[in-house]
């Protein structure tokens, strides 16, 4: 009497696995460059990070300036504010900002953008970035005349504001009780908005 095999289990799928590495090498990059900047981060140790081997990073993305691009590319965090129109829209802003919180490694594009935008490598293209896909978005949305100075205003208030509140840290920016920050920083992009 023969005794009956134990079926083996498939092989691991290929592109599962893959897809999981390309994934991890994207959240680790997410946080060496949002800690270092792109000029000081290393693929290295992007690739330690996530558990992978460093020529998987030219593999799945090319090169590390690709890299960078495909890992801070996210989604518009102001579309839901927009949605709801220009009355109100400078209040649902200032109050977002003033309690956006992110989680541990959540993608903070502003740290990324301050640490990032003196590279000789991305800087250009992350600056071209935001004029095309922030401000140009903005200033179609709000219409009107100088569209694009007011879009790029309320750009700067809201990378000015973030910036000195979470990077900074900034205690007029950090009271518990914020209203009266909320307030000015709502009737500032609400002047831009409204033209």
């Amino acid at each position: 009497m023969t005794k009956k095999e134990t079926p083996k289990p498939p092989p691991p799928s290929r592109t599962r696995d893959s897809d999981a590495t390309r994934q991890a090498i994207l959240q680790a990059a997410q946080q060496v460059f949002m800690a270092k900047g792109f000029d000081a981060a290393g693929v290295r140790e992007i690739a330690t990070q996530a558990g992978a081997n460093v020529a998987l990073i030219n593999r799945y993305f090319g090169s590390k300036e690709q890299l960078f691009f495909a890992a801070i590319s996210d989604q518009d965090h102001l579309a839901p504010l927009l949605a709801e129109g220009k009355d109100g829209f400078g209040l649902r802003l200032a109050s977002y900002m003033a309690n956006k919180h992110l989680s541990d490694g959540d993608l903070d594009p502003t740290q990324v953008f301050v640490r990032s935008i003196g590279s000789v490598t991305v800087g250009p293209a992350l600056s071209e970035a935001t004029q095309t896909q922030h401000i140009a978005s903005l200033a179609d949305w709000l219409g009107g005349e100088n569209a694009e100075e007011r879009a790029a205003m309320i750009m700067a208030e809201l990378l000015g504001f973030d910036m000195l509140r979470r990077i900074a840290g900034i205690d007029a920016f950090n009271r518990p009780d914020n209203q009266a920050l909320i307030t000015y920083f709502a009737r500032a992009v609400q002047s831009h908005v409204d033209g």
